[in-house]
């Protein structure tokens, strides 16, 4: 790499680390003498919300919340009044509703805890004493280990509910598509029995709401949109004079497309990286990240790690070690300690591939 790249990355790096060094929360325990790491401030929304939604998509309603003047505190705007009936473009409600990340219980953290075999240097469940392999999807079916049945099962409810909308999704604009190249025409009745199955879902709020546009921007008065007190809740009937058009910028918007980052299909979204805490205790949590659903908060539900990153196991052996968390954001010296620590215990890091403090956009064109 050219030396005028290297000097501009690293710079970067340093202008990077103090902005980092900044924002990000650092508790000292007088307890131990030591610093644990905390949540970047603006994930705290993901601890306060009972729901522990995604903090990226309530992020955003909370810029539209200060620009209302609401009486209500913004859980109660978000949930119950005036900001319950927006629908963001670049945070759709569908999604705000499926990402609530899970909290595991202290019965639950056993079965994501990893134990470091002294001898060998191998990662093994804790739960069961096997090797561990991520990423790994949790399967659903077939042959699985007790430990794998439980989380498993764990998993199903939200993992469920976000593969049931998809495919729903999927399926109305395959129909869509194909009356279009039909020439069929859009009748009410038809309409009604295409998307009937979706707004039972809570889907499709652009086709059932006349201000779901004017919802976006703030109203002009404190007194919000006169629209907000006339009709408190969505319409379970379809608007008047909807296209096959309207259907598929509605299907596109739950489908997550208009998001500054859009979301793939279902499968490839579950597709995660593998994801550990090292929590502020001692253990080790690992597992696969479910994006708005099982992140690195999930294994501490919140609470202050040691370090958290991402990792690559192949039956116990480790293979890559990442040190990147948005939730915590580790800097090189809590990684360092951990690899010390790590290879006291007998992991041999000559085949660890370390990857990069920085992650680095893929260079453009040639």
């Amino acid at each position: 790499m050219p030396d005028h790249v290297l000097r501009a990355l690293a710079r970067s790096e340093k202008k990077m680390r103090k902005l980092q060094t900044s924002a990000q929360e650092r508790i000292h325990w007088k307890e131990t003498d030591t610093h644990m790491l905390g949540l970047t401030p603006r994930l705290w929304m993901e601890v306060f919300d009972k729901k522990h939604r995604y903090a990226s998509l309530v992020c955003l309603y909370w810029r539209r919340w200060q620009l209302s003047d609401s009486n209500d505190n913004f859980w109660d705007w978000l949930d119950y009044g005036m900001g319950a009936l927006i629908d963001l473009p670049e945070a759709p409600r569908r999604l705000l509703d499926e990402w609530q990340v899970i909290y595991l219980s202290r019965e639950e953290q056993h079965l994501f805890r990893v134990i470091i075999e002294p001898s060998t240097g191998q990662f093994l469940w804790e739960a069961d004493r096997t090797p561990v392999t991520l990423p790994k999807l949790p399967a659903m079916s077939g042959d699985m280990t007790m430990r794998e049945r439980a989380v498993a099962s764990r998993l199903a409810g939200r993992v469920g509910k976000m593969d049931r909308r998809d495919e729903l999704l999927a399926v109305a604009k395959r129909e869509v598509e194909a009356a279009i190249t039909r020439g069929e025409e859009p009748t009410p009745e038809r309409l009604e029995a295409m998307t009937k199955p979706l707004i039972k879902e809570g889907l499709f709020c652009q086709l059932r709401d006349p201000f779901f546009a004017e919802r976006h921007d703030a109203a002009p008065t404190p007194l919000g949109h006169c629209h907000h007190w006339t009709m408190p809740s969505l319409p379970e009937q379809l608007l008047e004079g909807i296209g096959w058009q309207d259907v598929l910028r509605a299907i596109e918007h739950d489908q997550g497309k208009n998001m500054r980052n859009p979301l793939q299909s279902g499968e490839d979204r579950l597709k995660g990286n593998a994801v550990f805490v090292l929590d502020s205790f001692g253990p080790l949590y690992c597992g696969v990240k479910i994006r708005g659903v099982l992140q690195h908060s999930s294994f501490v539900r919140g609470h202050c790690v040691q370090v958290a990153g991402g990792l690559v196991l192949r039956d116990g052996w480790l293979v890559e070690l990442s040190p990147h968390s948005g939730h915590y954001q580790p800097g090189p010296g809590v990684i360092e300690d951990m690899i010390e620590d790590w290879t006291e215990k007998g992991v041999d890091f000559s085949r660890v591939n370390v990857r990069a403090y920085q992650k680095i956009a893929p260079a453009m064109g040639p």
